[in-house]
């Protein structure tokens, strides 16, 4: 049973060693530190079973959806940023809209009263 438990040990040692490897490529190509550190333990397991080409390729493809992902937040970020712009911008138009809305009943109600008081006199003859 001892030699079984340095055994262990070493294999536990080893998968630890690889994914620290993988995290640091992962964080060399870009891909966040909490991202890497997800990715380099699910990768991990997997790394035994491929080549080094395939590992490369796999890396590569974390790295390359990782900044897919990034690109696609931050352009979110930016359309939320814009919607609430245009959102502040709208309300204040509302506003103002509303303003010209009061001015032109003030108006229709003074237009009216002019019409009434210059109403033409029925009997009033004009030359």
């Amino acid at each position: 049973m001892s030699t079984k438990a340095p055994t262990a040990q070493r294999a536990t040692a080893e998968a630890r060693t690889g994914r620290i490897a993988l995290r640091r490529e992962l964080e060399r190509r870009g891909v966040s530190e909490e991202l890497a550190e997800r990715l380099a333990s699910e990768l991990a397991a997997a790394c035994t079973s491929l080549t080094p080409e395939a590992r490369r390729g796999a890396l590569t493809g974390m790295a390359l959806a990782s900044a897919v992902h990034r690109e696609h937040a931050e352009a979110l970020r930016r359309s939320q940023r814009d919607l609430a712009e245009i959102e502040r911008m709208m309300a204040g138009f509302a506003t103002e809209l509303k303003k010209v809305d009061e001015a032109v009943k003030i108006l229709s109600t003074f237009v009216g009263r002019i019409r009434e008081q210059s109403a033409a006199d029925p009997d009033r003859i004009v030359h």
